[in-house]
């Protein structure tokens, strides 16, 4: 299973496009709430290098947690990871309680496999009683204590993001790959209905996810039940137009279940046709939630 940490979205997003030949007149305004606005329509961007030249400017001016939060996140996804944990530190020091920058120095800190110390900011962030993301940080946590090999706990943190936020599709497909993964260890029937589960409410709150589908497809391949297998695998190829790699492996999966067809298992439950739940009926009216990075 991938075990991803991912930052949080920041707390203000810009859509306008920024010209970097303004620069030197946007500094003369001098004016650190616009510069911090314009690093964060580049960081939203990709233009990690403007974004940090904003940022660096408007911290002068304007000093607030989320230009630190917003800093390091730059200097992180430019892969300067220890110019990001000083920013990250410096900002903490100055505001201990800012949940954003507690919870995204705890992604940086465990995607450097720093794990205990990781669990202290995300514990931190979410002991905040105005913390309104406690789901980030409860299944960043949760996604630790997989790394630790602390299942329970894992599986706990996870619920707990999803009673908080139970939109939030990040938990349900780390779920469903959990349960996915358990089923090729265990070949339990109950790990792939539980697969199933989640995968399937992810799909309430996404369109067209072609990752979502191929999971699918494999878990009902697994079932026996080819048919719909060839569904979601097929959904997957069309969603996976822009991604050669992808399609190929899920060409490749679907043609190997053409040649190596399965019994059906026997769920005592429907397995027929996807319910409204899983097809594609409301998807227009589904918001896709949106990270940096």
């Amino acid at each position: 299973m991938r075990k991803n940490f991912f930052a949080l979205t920041l707390a203000i997003l810009i859509s306008s496009c920024a010209n970097p030949q303004s620069y030197e007149t946007d500094l003369r305004v001098g004016d650190g709430k616009y510069l911090y606005e314009m690093g964060v329509s580049y960081l939203n961007s990709g233009n990690n290098a403007m974004a940090i030249k904003y940022l660096e400017e408007a911290l002068k001016s304007y000093d607030k947690p989320e230009v630190y939060n917003a800093l390091a996140l730059a200097y992180q996804f430019a892969g300067e990871f220890a110019k990001a944990e000083d920013i990250f530190r410096l900002g903490i020091d100055k505001y201990p309680d800012y949940p954003e920058l507690l919870t995204n120095y705890g992604i940086l800190l465990a995607n450097q496999k720093k794990f205990n110390e990781a669990i202290k900011y995300f514990e931190k962030a979410i002991n905040n009683p105005t913390y309104s993301g406690k789901e980030k940080a409860y299944y960043n946590l949760g996604m630790v204590y997989l790394q630790l090999g602390k299942e329970d706990l894992f599986l706990y943190n996870l619920e707990k993001a999803l009673m908080f936020n139970s939109n939030f599709v990040n938990a349900y497909i780390a779920l469903g790959d959990y349960y996915l993964d358990k089923y090729n260890v265990v070949h339990s029937k109950e790990m792939l209905k539980k697969a199933r589960e989640y995968y399937s409410k992810a799909l309430n709150y996404v369109v067209n996810d072609p990752l979502i589908y191929f999971r699918l497809g494999k878990v009902y391949h697994e079932l026996g039940d080819d048919e719909l297998a060839k569904y979601y695998l097929e959904k997957a190829l069309r969603s996976a137009e822009n991604n050669a790699g992808l399609k190929e492996e899920i060409r490749k999966y679907l043609l190997e279940i053409l040649d190596k067809p399965k019994s059906k298992i026997n769920l005592n439950e429907e397995n027929k046709k996807p319910s409204s739940t899983l097809e594609d009926k409301n998807n227009n009216e589904n918001p896709i939630l949106k990270y940096i990075k």
